[in-house]
């Protein structure tokens, strides 16, 4: 690359700094990039890679996650996993005092 880049020390002698510029490239050496259809692609569209990934059997036989393998994937208790009752949602109040 011909490019200026200039290196230097700082007065503490503790810190390098470099001064690279970036570099002016004409026009005429540069290309498009090219940017297919995603209609008509015949490539990989993301319907196509879902598909290959996810099998209808997969997904029904499928079982998720246990709650012990939630917990740990997220860094949680047991508890964030469990579904909280009826009767505990009822008692909370939803309009707790604020605070002063």
């Amino acid at each position: 690359f011909n490019s200026k880049v200039e290196l230097a020390v700082t007065s503490d002698s503790k810190t390098i700094v470099c001064y690279h510029p970036s570099l002016e490239i004409p026009y005429e050496h540069t290309k498009p990039i090219p940017r297919p259809d995603p209609v008509n692609n015949k490539e990989e569209n993301l319907d196509q890679v879902l598909k290959s990934r996810l099998n209808e059997k997969e997904l029904k036989n499928s079982r998720g996650p246990t709650i012990e393998e939630l917990s740990k994937m997220f860094y949680t208790t047991k508890h964030r996993w469990y579904p909280v009752g009826q009767y505990h949602r009822r008692r909370k109040n939803p309009n707790p005092p604020k605070d002063r």
